[in-house]
């Protein structure tokens, strides 16, 4: 067995135990000698014996308190030994695009003539057209690093963005794909429980080299990271972002891979299940060597983490005790209490009965205190903590035969999942709430899958769902609004659905320029707020944009 402390700069504390000590003496030298002359007139009066018990009474109190201070200590420091597995669900993927448009990305030395960027945006935009129910965020990436599209299914915005790829979007000189990979790692929610991975489009001729850092951070974090790869290695000649400086360019690839085996030998080292890797966008599978990951993670699956059993709570458990003992042996008299204990036989009775009671409940003790700290973690927004919990909770119920706990998990699970908006996870628990379920937790099913089918535009099933939700329990006012919001919003869509057909994104010029200024908008808010850095970026980094 292995033992381990997080903070062990805190048995520094034990120092102050000595000064305590110290003082504590001093302070009760007089009051111990007045007992012993006390004691020393008349023994058999009660306040001469109170008085023979007072040394040993405050010997015994600053005992005990030093014991609390020194548990406190421990359950600071952080002791830890044993390990537990916790379920982690995981629901689908997130996949953030990060562009390169820098001017070397203006290179003509793609397949076809094309540019780099163009190259590139075609490639994304034919991944995007196979990634179905995969949530994905788009960052531009040139001397700085820009979130242009949130997290989002929404793939029509994001390949009508590709349109408008273009260095002139961003005013920060050279290239930094690091800061673009940083940014990417932001776009994601701290507490999502997708698969997380970053696509880099680039040629991996970057100025600042924070590459290498960045990808072994992400790795760290358990976000893979794909660098695609554009152009060729032969030198080709550009102008740079001044319009009259020509510069040599050519796709890095020897770089990119160097930086992602660099990655890749960190994320072997300490076991991490992530991994850096370079990919040519030429080479024939490419393309589904990207995508065939997803599809695996489309499912709902759960894995389990191996992770340390923290000690610190029984720590805690024993400085309160060992503070409490300090002042019940000072306020109570044990010898009368013994004494009751002795002629009450029927208390020894009774706690016996009650430890055996509490022993044939400790599954369902287990479940209930386990839910409690869940639901806690999910009031603190802590889902991915609070899903483990959850999982827990059910495994141990459906074990243990305890269909009403598991129920209650089942719907917590799914609560959860409404909350990271990963509806499918959500919806394949609540559809598994039994009809022999509480009233509250059926009501509370079909309402919540009312919300899922509302927030995904079927106003038909939502409205079904609040209905059903009603007939259980007609009073909820809540589920009478929506049910008529529902029946509104479906209104409308027939009727917009029977109007002439609208031209798609792709094709409205307004709308493509409504997407450029929203985007134009964003890297100008960017810009305003870290200018300086970008300035001193690229004075040091270099003299020339490209």
């Amino acid at each position: 067995m292995v033992i381990s402390c997080e903070r062990p700069y805190a048995f520094y504390g034990f120092i102050l135990i000595i000064p305590a000590l110290v003082a504590a003496f001093h302070r009760y030298r007089g009051i111990i000698a007045y007992s012993k002359r006390a004691a020393v007139i008349d023994t058999n009066l009660p306040e001469s014996k109170r008085m023979l018990n007072l040394s040993r009474t405050l010997v015994v109190r600053t005992l005990f308190r030093c014991l609390a201070w020194i548990m406190l200590i421990f359950a600071y420091a952080g002791f830890s030994w044993g390990t537990y597995e916790v379920p982690v669900q995981r629901s689908g993927s997130a996949v953030s695009l990060v562009f390169d448009i820098s001017y070397s990305m203006t290179a003509d030395d793609a397949p076809g003539g094309l540019t780099r960027l163009r190259a590139a945006s075609r490639y994304a935009d034919m991944l995007l057209s196979r990634m179905d129910g995969v949530s994905v965020s788009v960052v531009l990436a040139k001397g700085d690093g820009v979130i242009v599209v949130p997290l989002t299914e929404d793939t029509a915005i994001v390949r009508s963005l590709l349109e408008t790829l273009s260095p002139n979007l961003m005013s920060a000189a050279g290239t930094s794909l690091g800061k673009g990979i940083e940014a990417a790692f932001r776009s994601f929610p701290a507490d999502s429980a997708q698969a997380r991975r970053i696509w880099v489009f680039t040629d991996g001729d970057e100025t600042d080299g924070q590459l290498a850092s960045s990808l072994e951070a992400c790795v760290k974090a358990g976000v893979s990271v794909s660098l695609i790869g554009f152009g060729t290695e032969q030198e080709v000649e550009i102008i740079a972002g001044d319009g009259k400086t020509k510069v040599m360019t050519a796709l890095r690839s020897e770089r990119m891979k160097k930086a992602a085996e660099q990655a890749s030998l960190y994320a072997e080292r300490y076991n991490v299940s992530a991994a850096a890797r370079y990919i040519d966008a030429t080479e024939a599978g490419s393309a589904i060597e990207l995508l065939k990951p997803l599809k695996n993670e489309t499912a709902i699956t759960v894995s389990y983490e191996v992770k340390p059993v923290e000690r610190y709570a029984l720590f805690l458990i024993a400085a309160i005790a060992a503070f409490a003992l300090s002042f019940a042996v000072a306020e109570f008299d044990f010898e009368n209490y013994r004494r009751l204990f002795h002629k009450s036989r029927a208390t020894a009775v009774v706690l016996c009965a009650a430890t055996l009671l509490l022993s044939s409940c400790s599954a369902r003790i287990a479940n209930a205190q386990e839910t409690a700290s869940s639901s806690w973690a999910w009031y603190r927004k802590k889902y991915r903590n609070a899903i483990a919990g959850f999982l827990r909770v059910e495994e141990r119920a459906r074990q243990n035969g305890d269909a009403l706990s598991e129920q209650y998990a089942e719907y917590n699970l799914a609560a959860t999942y409404i909350m990271q908006s990963e509806y499918a996870a959500s919806l394949s628990c609540l559809k598994n709430i039994d009809p022999a379920s509480p009233e509250q937790v059926r009501f509370a099913a079909y309402y919540n899958r009312g919300i899922i089918a509302y927030r995904s535009g079927n106003y038909t099933e939502a409205a079904a769902c609040f209905r059903d939700a009603l007939k259980i329990d007609g009073t909820k006012t809540a589920a009478k609004e929506n049910l008529e919001i529902a029946r509104r919003q479906q209104v409308v869509k027939e009727a917009h659905e029977k109007e002439i057909e609208l031209v798609p994104l792709a094709q409205d010029t307004d709308a493509i320029s409504a997407v450029e200024s929203a985007i134009y908008q964003r890297i100008r808010e960017n810009d305003q707020k870290q200018w300086k850095n970008s300035e001193r970026t690229a004075e040091s980094n270099s003299s020339v944009d490209y």
